[in-house]
C-alpha cells in the first residue's frame, strides 16, 4: 500500500519546482535556440534556391551570349574569307594587267629593236656596197659603171642600166 506522508508531498513539490525551473531556465532557451536554428536553416534553403535560380538565369544568358558569339565569329570568318577572296582576285587581276603591260612593252621594244637592227643592217649593207663600188670604180676607173651601180643601190626598183 501506498502511504501518504509528508515526504511524498515534498517530493512532488520538489519535482514540480524542478520542472518549472527547468522549463523556464532550460527548455524555453533551448526551444528558442532551436527555433532560431530552424529559421536560419529555412533562410539558407531559401537563399540557396534563390542562388540556384540566379545561376540558372546566368547560365541561360551565358548560353545565349555564347551562341551569339559563335554566330558573330562565323559571320566574321565568312566576311574575312570573302574579303580575302576579293583581295586575292584584285591582286591577281592587277598582276595579270601588269604582266600584259610588260609583255606588250617587251614586244614593242623587241619590234623597235628589230627595226633598228634592220635599219642598221641595211645601212651597213649600203656602206659595204658603196665601198665595193668605189673599189671597183677605182680599179677600172670607169665613172659610168660607178654611177650606174650607185643608182641601183639607191633605187633598187629602177631598171638595170648597165652596159655589157
Amino acid at each position: 500500500m501506498l502511504r501518504l506522508d509528508i515526504n511524498l508531498v515534498f517530493t512532488i513539490i520538489n519535482i514540480l519546482i524542478l520542472y518549472f525551473l527547468l522549463k523556464f531556465l532550460l527548455f524555453k532557451p533551448v526551444r528558442k535556440i532551436l527555433a532560431e536554428r530552424e529559421a536560419e536553416i529555412r533562410k539558407s534553403y531559401a537563399d540557396a534556391d534563390k542562388v540556384s535560380k540566379d545561376a540558372d538565369e546566368l547560365k541561360a544568358q551565358y548560353e545565349k551570349t555564347l551562341q551569339s558569339v559563335d554566330a558573330d565569329k562565323a559571320k566574321a570568318l565568312n566576311e574575312a574569307r570573302s574579303q580575302a577572296n576579293a583581295e586575292y582576285d584584285r591582286i591577281l587581276s592587277e598582276a595579270n594587267a601588269k604582266s600584259s603591260q610588260i609583255l606588250s612593252e617587251a614586244s614593242t621594244r623587241a619590234a623597235a629593236a628589230a627595226a633598228q637592227q634592220k635599219q642598221k643592217a641595211e645601212a651597213e649593207i649600203a656602206d659595204m656596197a658603196r665601198q665595193a663600188a668605189a673599189r671597183i670604180a677605182a680599179a677600172e676607173s670607169d665613172d659610168k659603171l660607178y654611177d650606174s651601180f650607185l643608182q641601183q643601190v639607191e633605187n633598187p626598183d629602177a631598171e638595170n642600166v648597165t652596159n655589157e
